[in-house]
């Protein structure tokens, strides 16, 4: 994703770049408008089918459950990168040959190439890590496994339902990959959008190298007064700020500890000082950047962004675009140099990037790329709904589709502690 032709333009985005830099502005920001992408929407659809039809029929129910809208206990929304024993879906193991195949082109169909290198070294590191397992801690060396990555595709791809069109999504999901897609009249969502690896880096295997490069490389070109705002505390968080939650509240707190390192733990102090908080980031803002800065950040968020195909990724940076490139604000906590325990964040009008490498002595890497307000397809369900059931009901309670979360009438910041999921075993 480097290169640097024609980028900003008084602040913004133009038409200067490739894949994720592409693209006409002016969709409305933090709107479903802005991802529309047919052309990956019907390639989805197509790949989907044809793994459906591949599969035998006793596994059709495992690979196939039905599709829920909002409910936020929903197994569509059930997420999660930890090396789970047991996981919902088809895995990987026992797929023939010509199945797994197939399984490959829905994934290949629904990411970027660059994103697909991601899946299959991420999928490889877990043989090295399962191998280091073996000599270290035999006993828990069962926990990794690469034939452990599970499908589910969620309703009828490209189907209809009383002549309108249906909204349909899958999944991937194993340890250190967590890929969501939801699709709704040839628009297309694609977060949460995670990966990790542990070892962060092995031999030739190195997942998340660009993510973690260009973020020192960010952090470190900004002057010393600028680097006091940015890096919000000393210390980095657990894992994510945001954990697991099925839908990002207004305000969401780290964990004090993660389970598999318990002796490393944050206060209530540094909790706060952590926090995501919706309507008021924390960090540097676009606004007190260079411009050179500027276009260095944005290259970052379309680094996250070209995991995607490219009709989907120039969608999400047009979004970026259109909410303004200076109402990005940058965080880093931890240190400032390879080998330290860091994290950094980069938040937006309906962006979040969470990018860690705190565990293992910062040889632990997580990476996510979220839409708050927008996850699982929130966003573009809404328009959808809007456009096919216009009947002016709450759109987080489509007529007819599903039933709306027990969750929906508490505070955002309750809601989502509450929809939180079980921690525990290895991240």
């Amino acid at each position: 994703m480097a290169g640097s032709e024609g980028y900003l333009d008084d602040g913004h985005l133009n038409d200067g770049r490739a894949a994720a830099r592409g693209g006409p502005a002016g969709a409305p920001a933090g709107t479903a408008a802005a991802l529309l992408a047919p052309e990956t929407a019907a390639r989805m659809a197509a790949a989907a089918r044809a793994l459906l039809r591949a599969v035998p029929v006793e596994q059709q129910p495992v690979l196939n459950p039905r599709f829920d809208d909002f409910d936020l206990e929903s197994t569509r929304r059930h997420w999660t990168y930890l090396p789970e024993l047991e996981r919902p879906g088809l895995p990987l193991r026992g797929m023939p040959d010509a199945l797994r195949k197939v399984a490959h082109e829905l994934i290949t169909a629904s990411v970027s190439m660059e994103g697909y290198a991601k899946v299959v070294s991420v999928m490889a590191m877990e043989h090295v890590r399962r191998a280091l397992m073996l000599v270290s801690a035999p006993a828990a060396a069962h926990m990794f496994d690469p034939e452990r990555y599970c499908f589910r595709i969620f309703g009828d791809p490209g189907g209809s339902a009383a002549g309108k069109p249906a909204p349909w999504g899958w999944q991937l999901a194993g340890h250190h990959v967590s890929l969501n897609f939801t699709v709704a009249d040839g628009y297309v969502s694609g977060t949460p959008c995670m990966f990790g690896s542990v070892p962060a880096s092995y031999g030739s295997l190195s997942p998340l190298e660009h993510e973690e490069t260009e973020g020192f490389e960010f952090v470190n070109r900004l002057s010393a007064e600028q680097r006091a705002r940015a890096v919000i505390w000393h210390r980095t968080p657990p894992d994510f700020a945001t954990r697991i939650v099925a839908r990002i509240g207004e305000v969401e707190l780290p964990d004090h500890v993660f389970p598999p390192e318990p002796d490393y733990r944050i206060t209530d102090e540094e909790r706060e000082a952590l926090a995501y908080v919706r309507t008021g980031p924390r960090g540097i803002g676009g606004a007190d950047l260079t411009a050179e800065q500027l276009y260095a950040l944005v290259d970052l968020v379309a680094r996250f962004a070209g995991r995607l195909p490219a009709e989907v990724a120039e969608a999400e940076m047009r979004r970026v675009d259109a909410a303004g490139v200076e109402n990005l604000w940058f965080a880093w906590a931890g240190g400032t140099e390879r080998g330290d325990r860091h994290y950094y964040r980069v938040q937006g009008p309906g962006l979040l990037i969470e990018h860690d490498n705190t565990q293992s002595g910062g040889n632990h890497v997580h990476s996510v790329w979220r839409v708050p307000g927008g996850d699982f397809g929130d966003d573009l369900l809404a328009a959808h709904y809007r456009q096919h059931h216009s009947r002016g009901d709450d759109p987080l309670t489509p007529p007819e589709h599903g039933r709306a979360s027990p969750l929906h009438n508490l505070p955002t910041g309750e809601r989502a502690e509450s929809a939180r999921p079980p921690r525990g075993g290895q991240g």
